[in-house]
């Protein structure tokens, strides 16, 4: 018959054990998730500098061009030109850190 002392032990450390493979997986989807922020760091900067018009407000401030501006087709391809030169730049960029800061 396993004393009480001897349960608690193996209790703590299957817990330990337990704990070590989740700080394992944990340092793993950390080591990945700054991977990925290294090579489109360029990327997400660019992209932060893009402005994000709000829902209602004059883009240019001009009677004219702001309802053109607002048909919702038109926005999307302009997203999505916005995103491809946000891309294109942020790899410009990531190159260029790249090649600076060569190890």
């Amino acid at each position: 018959m396993a004393s009480k002392a001897s349960r608690t032990l193996d209790t703590l450390e299957t817990d330990i054990r337990k704990l070590r493979k989740k700080a394992r997986q944990l340092e793993a989807q950390l080591d990945d998730n700054f991977t990925y922020f290294q090579q489109h760091s360029g990327t997400l900067f660019v992209r932060s500098l893009l402005p994000r018009r709000m829902e209602g407000e004059a883009v240019t401030g001009n009677p004219v061009i702001d309802p053109f501006l607002q048909n919702e087709r038109l926005q999307k391809v302009l997203a999505k030109l916005a995103d491809m030169l946000a891309e294109r730049l942020g790899d410009g960029l990531n190159w260029m850190i790249n090649r600076v800061f060569k190890k």
